[in-house]
């Protein structure tokens, strides 16, 4: 005898339910690995960036004597302190102001607070680097300067990927 009014799930409906569960469960897990990884890279970006346009803001403030940050390298020791900073001026193309000591220690300074940012920020094989470029006069008063910040690292991951960041500006002293 059947009664009509029976409530309730079956077995196979309770089965069926859980696999659809599982199976959704195990794609959030699946998910959860690729958003941690995207977080990482988004923060080691966030950090470069910084790094960068800390020096960009350095070179900006010293906008006469950009010239004199070519060729900084954070790499090993860096050549911060080595003799190759400030750069030699531009011979030729331009008129630049004389580089007094108080404009070298300045440029130093900015070189070796920059490395010491640079190796702070922990990431696997970081260098940053400076170029300094004349701009060939479209004016005969003009002393332009593009500069490129680059900062390069390897990715955390397993890859271990090489990133770079580059920011480029073209400095006009006033």
């Amino acid at each position: 005898m059947k009664l009509r009014n029976e409530k309730g799930f079956t077995l196979a409906e309770v089965m069926i339910s859980a696999a659809i569960l599982g199976v959704g469960v195990m794609g959030m897990a699946a998910m959860q690995g690729v958003s941690f990884s995207k977080n990482v890279d988004a923060n080691d970006l966030s950090i470069v960036t910084n790094v960068a346009a800390d020096m960009m803001e350095r070179i900006q403030s010293n906008r006469q004597l950009s010239w004199a940050y070519n060729n900084i390298d954070t790499t090993g020791p860096g050549n911060c302190l080595a003799g190759g900073i400030p750069a030699p001026p531009p011979g030729g193309v331009f008129k630049t102001a004389p580089l007094l000591p108080p404009a070298t220690r300045a440029i130093q300074g900015d070189c070796t607070q920059w490395r010491t940012l640079v190796l702070a920020t922990n990431l696997s094989n970081v260098q940053g680097t400076v170029q300094a470029t004349p701009v060939l006069p479209l004016r005969p008063d003009s002393n332009a300067v593009q500069v490129t910040v680059r900062l390069q690292w390897n990715d955390r991951g397993a890859g271990q990927r090489a990133r770079a960041v580059a920011f480029q500006t073209l400095i006009e002293p006033e």
